[in-house]
């Protein structure tokens, strides 16, 4: 269907009428932003205000659909032409969701390979350590473009000491005041006897405001998401930045060890080392900060 050619018979039957966009919207119950997006050939009405817009306007459904006038014997024959142009629509939409499903499925299929390789790429000597990927690298490149947000923080982690259970914790900081220790992500070894590895990332999405974290290992994989700056008025004007562990850093058996903040300022951000955030040095010269640590839990009498 020519939206275009609908949106200006629409526009003409309205001017006809002597209505206004306004009018016309409230005898419809809609908005006049609507009436016209419709009149600019943006979009279609919904099919549900298909009938009662025919209706006021003077004409034919398929005198609407037909962008036009129709003469009394020309009626039967574009009655026909729309309803296979419907159904030819209908068919496409189909079609184009098909694929979408289909790039979806390639996407997430693509994700798990990707995630196997990275794991299958840290050395099997368990180490007891976690670190960053690497900027530069083939797998956080990948990570970035399969998020299609503002980048992707990426850790992978080797622990074979007893390993029982694995905790993410955040923070969040207000001007240097602690408001709010929450627990992320809690994680359950207790059955599991072999060494593990497994994969971390934090994926904020600076548009939504959120942030999702992804657990993996050989096992299972854990996902959430927690929201960001709910309270903030102006949150959508803030500087923002990040840090994280630059170096591999040795496994501390259940003691809290920093892993990365998200932070937020109206003015100038002061990006502290990762280190003197976990020294609660966190609140210089930054109005938000969303800190996270790991903790990594052994046996009772397990080694440290």
């Amino acid at each position: 269907m020519d939206l275009i050619k609908i949106g200006k018979y629409i526009s003409e039957k309205r001017k006809a009428l002597g209505l206004t966009q306004k009018q016309l919207a409230e005898k419809i119950g809609m908005s006049d932003k609507s009436v016209s997006k419709w009149e600019r050939g943006v979009c279609l009405p919904d099919v549900s205000v298909y009938l009662e817009l025919c209706e006021i306007l003077g004409i034919h459904i398929n005198e609407f659909l037909a962008g036009e006038d129709l003469k009394e014997e020309h009626m039967i024959k574009q009655s026909e032409d729309n309803l296979l142009q419907v159904a030819k629509e209908s068919k496409d939409r189909q079609k184009h969701l098909k694929k979408i499903v289909l790039a979806l499925a390639a996407c997430i299929l693509f994700s798990v390979i990707l995630l196997g390789i990275a794991l299958a790429r840290i050395p099997r000597r368990p180490q007891n350590y976690i670190e960053a990927f690497s900027r530069d690298s083939a797998e956080m490149k990948t990570a970035e473009l399969l998020s299609e947000t503002d980048g992707t923080l990426l850790f992978r982690y080797s622990a074979d000491e007893g390993l029982k259970e694995f905790t993410l914790f955040t923070y969040q900081y207000r001007s240097g005041k602690l408001e709010k220790k929450e627990t992320a992500v809690h994680l359950s070894y207790e059955e599991a006897s072999d060494p593990t590895q497994g994969i971390l990332a934090l994926v904020p999405d600076y548009k939504n405001f959120t942030v999702k974290i992804i657990v993996t290992d050989h096992s299972a994989k854990y996902s959430t998401e927690i929201s960001l700056l709910e309270d903030v008025e102006n949150r959508a004007y803030l500087a923002r930045s990040w840090v994280q562990i630059e170096e591999r850093t040795p496994i501390q058996y259940n003691t809290e060890q920093g892993l990365a903040a998200l932070i937020y300022d109206e003015n100038e951000i002061s990006a502290l080392p990762i280190h003197q955030i976990a020294a609660n040095e966190h609140g210089t010269g930054n109005d938000y900060v969303w800190y996270f640590s790991l903790q990594f839990g052994n046996r009772v009498g397990g080694s440290d």
